[in-house]
């Protein structure tokens, strides 16, 4: 099983460069989002080796907290997660501006919840999934349009998550019960698959969902195929 983080952030960048394939549309909002998610693939220290352990590609995880898979799986998870309910309704999102207060201060709350759960002594996992349900909430608070396209968003991304798990569990047999350390969490599964993940990739989907449309003003509107024909 050496290296199937690295195969696992493969699988996770497949639906993205489906969707940037087919809809030109939506490269920005991929854009963006890949640039956005890039400070998360820092936090992988707080995840080893208590939620799991893999292996990483020079061992960079001992050396600087974190590995190029991080940065692959966060890219690649911020690419669909982002684009998921508009390629599905057939909607889009003119982004124009990026409003940069919104930005750092969702970052920096972001952040102080992170520290504040982590000395409370709240697994990173569970904590990851708190706040990022708890930052969306407060986005969808202070825009309520979004709230059907952020649960549809949630839904979607859940779905492929989990069938992504599902397809890296076939590849590397057993590998959720011997890289990911289950037996100190939950300890459930949904057809072999970890319910922390699947939590996580349903936290991800709602917050990838709003957090542009928020931090830009955009709304999420029909898209017009005659202009991309």
């Amino acid at each position: 099983m050496e290296y199937n983080f690295l195969i696992l952030t493969i699988l996770f960048w497949i639906p993205g460069l489906l969707i940037y394939a087919l809809r030109f549309d939506l490269r920005r909002i991929i854009h963006l989002m890949a640039a956005f998610s890039l400070p998360f693939a820092l936090t992988e220290w707080l995840f080893y080796p208590h939620y799991w352990e893999p292996t990483f590609i020079f061992d960079l995880i001992h050396v600087v907290g974190f590995g190029i898979e991080d940065i692959l799986f966060v890219t690649g998870l911020a690419a669909f997660t982002s684009t998921i309910y508009a390629f599905f309704t057939g909607k889009t999102l003119e982004v124009k501006t990026v409003r940069w207060q919104r930005v750092g201060l969702m970052f920096t709350t972001t952040g102080g919840l992170v520290a504040f759960l982590t000395m409370l002594g709240v697994p990173t996992i569970y904590a990851s999934v708190l706040i990022t349900i708890a930052m969306s909430l407060w986005i969808l608070w202070m825009r309520r349009d979004l709230i059907k396209a952020g649960l549809i968003g949630s839904l979607l991304t859940t779905t492929i998550y989990f069938a992504l798990c599902v397809v890296f569990g076939l590849i590397f047999p057993k590998v959720f019960e011997i890289t990911w350390h289950t037996t100190e969490f939950l300890n459930l599964f949904v057809l072999g698959i970890p319910l922390e993940e699947l939590l996580y990739g349903a936290a991800c989907g709602l917050a990838a969902t709003v957090f542009l449309p928020y931090v830009t003003g955009a709304r999420f509107i029909a898209r017009d195929t005659t202009a991309a024909m």
